[in-house]
């Protein structure tokens, strides 16, 4: 009984995930957003010129781990030419990002970052809801919300997205911008009749 609840837990939070992974990206990205906002144009004294967002990388850090692991796993799937992981510093904030052999087209990169960003916010709606139904203790159940914010804020748009995005379109110019035109339509078309958010 308890494995037919789970199994539909997951059926249900993935059709939920796919509707909601817009809203959380834009969330989470204007979150974000607002935190650099915060920063200063020099620090002098101190050792970071934005205290706010270093601290919320710091705390939200394992949701980076996971968010790059699940981006790193599409990519590969769908056979984009990896170099590895590697990372990158502003504001004193650690950054994760994939770094890429050579770009891929544009519309297979854009394909790879929708389903990556929305199997982020699946598996953080997993670690939200999961251990509720599975009625475990109060230590676990603080450490998957805990979790959940993590992978959640970290599902922003980033700047390694956009660079790669670019360096796509640099190499594939004509057609990377209609393929590019043609996913967005896709998207806006299919969102437009499942709807975003709740």
């Amino acid at each position: 009984m308890i494995q037919v609840d789970v199994l539909s837990l997951l059926a249900t939070n993935l059709i939920f995930s796919v509707k909601i992974a817009p809203l959380v990206v834009v969330v989470a990205t204007l979150v974000r957003s607002a935190l650099l906002l915060t920063g200063r144009k020099r620090a002098i004294v101190s050792w970071t010129r934005n205290t706010l967002l270093s601290f919320a990388t710091v705390i939200f850090f394992p949701g980076a781990l996971v968010n790059t692991g699940v981006r790193y796993g599409v990519c590969s799937l769908f056979g984009i030419d990896l170099e590895g992981v590697g990372s990158g510093s502003t504001y004193a904030e650690l950054n994760l990002f994939l770094k890429v052999d050579r770009p891929p087209k544009v519309a297979v990169l854009v394909s790879a970052l929708y389903v990556s960003t929305v199997a982020s916010v699946f598996i953080g709606f997993t670690f939200l809801f999961l251990p509720v139904v599975l009625l475990l203790g109060a230590p676990i159940v603080l450490l998957s919300w805990y979790l959940a914010l993590c992978v959640l804020f970290n599902s922003s748009l980033r700047g390694g997205d956009v660079q790669l995005l670019g360096a796509a379109l640099q190499k594939h110019p004509g057609r990377g911008m209609a393929e590019l035109f043609i996913a967005l339509a896709i998207l806006i078309v299919f969102y437009a009749f499942v709807g975003v958010g709740l």
